[in-house]
């Protein structure tokens, strides 16, 4: 009796087989946990990044399935909708030629899918080309890798006021999701922006964002965000704004059941009404505000957009709801302490130096928010200086904003700028806001202890509350 020998071409060509079986077969079972897992992946990026996300229909196929969502814009505005193919793992040699493993779970290929009445515009931008494109990939362990791009623009088209012109350069967005602990981060990179119509233009250099956190104890996005510009301008018949070297970023984190968050924000210069002011820098922090008070407030924001879709009329909306935000805010600030250290603004014109510390004093999470108590409690420092001339430029734009409508009472409406700049310094000076001297203006205002004092003299915390609700005194 002869034993058939297997040869090693043999076992390879079978092993072969059961490749191209599992791999045919693979995709299919996949299917139907992809279809899961995508639910739940949509509605945890919809969760971190506070948006209305909707998935209109999902066919699921052998190798790839097609998905059709929308995103619901706020106050009613429409939606935004997109179109996705959802490649099957667990190989796709497509990554190949991106330089990636072809060993995934998924990749999904969007594109925005344009809606009848949005075809016009998108048009006029970008031509043919897709709008935006974008791609996730998923890989065995539920994380996500997602790059998207915005094509480069460079048209013109008629619009209401003549042509309008605009260019860019493209934006690239690069975005990573970890499952396992819900960390999200990603960054947006805007080269080049330039917009020019009959009656303004806008030009923009060098604009990056960036984000890095999640969603927190308290349901609340907690996190480090940051962004920057190199240049930023505007020009108009009215005159010129430009932003240089624009700097800002916010750290938000949580402590037991209160909410810290830190703000940094710098600008090399700023050009505004042909006066160049900077380095500006500001330091803020806002520490110790209640998570529960947060999401109580979400609560109530949510229920003036339903009562918004409803129809309800804003004078109705803002009665029925400020008496509930009125009773959150006690006990959103009673642990609250803020500090800003320095606010500083550089110019021509001379400087302006602030800085501020505000704290309730022994105030616990158990203490009753009764605002007269919390009153009480209040620990603040206020030091203002700021130089002659700078101060009498924003006076005088705030005459231009408001048209010379708070002018103490017997001021003539027929007084040129530089007299109604001075009649208003003089009026700070005589209700002690404001102390001169050689080098300019002091203010300097504290509360200890239910004391307010402005300018070292003693005045009634609730006169002068409902002084600055009811407007400037005449």
């Amino acid at each position: 009796m002869s034993t058939k020998r297997i040869g090693i071409a043999e076992v390879l060509l079978w092993v072969f087989v059961f490749i191209l079986i599992l791999l045919s077969f693979t995709p299919f079972a996949l299917g139907f946990k992809i279809k899961s897992d995508y639910t739940q992946l949509m509605a945890n990026l919809a969760e971190m990044m506070q948006l209305e996300l909707q998935i209109e229909n999902y066919e699921q196929g052998l190798f790839s399935s097609e998905v059709s969502l929308s995103v619901l814009l706020p106050d009613n505005q429409g939606k935004i909708k997109f179109k996705e193919e959802i490649v099957h793992g667990p190989v796709y040699f497509g990554m190949l030629s991106q330089g990636k493993s072809p060993l995934v779970a998924a990749v999904i290929k969007g594109e925005l899918d344009v809606l009848p009445g949005q075809q016009a515009m998108i048009k006029k931008l970008f031509a043919d080309k897709t709008p935006m494109v974008y791609q996730h990939i998923v890989d065995f362990s539920g994380n996500l890798e997602t790059q998207s791009y915005i094509p480069p623009v460079n048209n013109s088209f008629e619009g209401e006021q003549g042509t309008v012109t605009i260019e860019s350069a493209g934006i690239v967005i690069n975005e990573r999701f970890n499952l396992e602990n819900g960390q999200l981060s990603g960054d947006m990179k805007l080269p080049v922006f330039k917009m020019k119509t009959p009656v303004y233009s806008i030009n923009a250099n060098g604009m990056k964002l960036s984000f890095s956190g999640g969603m927190g104890e308290h349901q609340i996005v907690i996190g480090d965000s940051a962004m920057s510009v190199n240049l930023f301008e505007v020009n108009s018949e009215s005159g010129q704004f430009s932003l240089r070297d624009f700097a800002a970023r916010t750290v938000t984190s949580e402590t037991g059941s209160l909410i810290n968050s830190g703000t940094n924000i710098s600008v090399q210069e700023v050009l505004a009404s042909n006066q160049k002011f900077g380095p500006l820098r500001l330091d803020f922090k806002l520490n110790g505000i209640s998570a529960l008070a947060l999401n109580q407030l979400q609560v109530i924001q949510d229920e003036v957009v339903e009562m918004k879709k409803k129809g309800l009329p804003e004078e109705q909306i803002n009665s029925m709801m400020t008496g509930q935000i009125m009773g959150v805010v006690p006990d959103l600030i009673k642990q609250a302490e803020v500090k800003i250290d320095p606010l500083s603004i550089s110019s021509e014109l001379g400087e302006l130096k602030a800085d501020m510390d505000f704290a309730l004093q022994g105030i616990d999470a158990d203490t009753p928010a009764d605002p007269m108590f919390l009153l009480g409690a209040v620990s603040m420092d206020l030091n203002v200086f700021i130089d002659k001339p700078l101060l009498r430029q924003f006076v005088s734009w705030q005459l231009e904003n408001s048209a010379s409508e708070n002018l103490p009472q017997g001021a003539e409406d027929n007084l040129s700028v530089d007299q109604k700049v001075a009649v208003n310094i003089q009026d700070m000076i005589d209700r002690n806001w404001l102390k001169e001297s050689v080098q300019g203006y002091n203010s300097k205002v504290s509360m200890h202890q239910g004391e307010l004092l402005i300018n070292e003299k003693p005045v009634d915390p609730m006169q002068q509350i409902m002084s600055s609700m009811g407007g400037p005194e005449h």
